[in-house]
């Protein structure tokens, strides 16, 4: 038997005993003979010491544990301070920063968060993610609504946050173009083919032009009552 059989045994039935590190030698020694009959031949001595040092690591790490616990728990750009795990969401306002590059994100833009924590990373630069064919449907769907929603509000900042929603709709449709066939099949959630992927991928980029046309479209118009507004004297 190596003493390291019998280490591991001791920190075993420590942890199982109701005294814990309360323990005595003799009464530990017992439980494992009788549990154990490779431990029969263990003299009493032999055991203090083994028992002693393993009561001194245990504490020892109870106490290391005890002092991480009480450090301030940070983020960091993949997880938060709780360790919940970060979830992809697009940003509904332009309020968003980024806890580890203090960035602020435009309206639609991709992080990862946890709103347990209130911790929220960038996806540009902390926190960059293969994007799936999903990933792109539901950014482009994203974009899409905004742009319906800021046309149907006719705010004085329409121009801006149009502006902003053409920025992320040309990075989208940079994403769409650079993604390739192989990581599209191979990150897919559900499977699918390449021809497929293929396919799906010429829609969005076909469906990306046409947001890009269709806010082009607004713009233009904009520009065009600007010009019939007459200018008061």
């Amino acid at each position: 038997m190596a003493d390291a059989d019998l280490i591991a045994a001791t920190r075993k039935a420590i942890t199982v005993h109701e005294d814990g590190l309360d323990v005595g030698p003799a009464a530990l020694l017992k439980v494992l003979q009788e549990t154990n009959s490779e431990f029969s031949g263990v003299g009493i001595q032999k055991f203090k010491k083994v028992l002693t040092k393993v009561k001194a690591a245990i504490k020892e790490e109870q106490e290391l544990a005890r002092i991480e616990a009480l450090k301030p728990k940070t983020g960091s750009t993949e997880n938060c301070p709780g360790r919940h795990g970060l979830k992809r969401f697009m940003t509904n306002h332009t309020s968003y920063c980024c806890d580890t590059c203090r960035c602020y994100l435009p309206e639609g833009a991709p992080m990862w968060g946890c709103r347990q924590c209130d911790w929220d990373v960038c996806e540009g630069r902390c926190h960059p993610c293969c994007m799936t064919l999903s990933d792109f449907r539901a950014n482009f769907m994203g974009l899409e609504s905004q742009v319906e929603m800021i046309h149907a509000e006719g705010t004085a900042d329409m121009k801006t946050r149009l502006a902003q929603v053409e920025t992320e709709a040309h990075k989208l449709e940079k994403q769409i173009d650079n993604a390739t066939i192989q990581d599209l099949v191979k990150f897919s959630a559900v499977q699918i083919t390449e021809d497929q992927a293929r396919n799906e991928k010429k829609n969005l980029l076909k469906k990306s032009e046409g947001l890009l046309s269709k806010i082009e479209t607004i713009f233009h118009d904009l520009r065009a009552g600007d010009a019939k507004t007459p200018i008061a004297e």
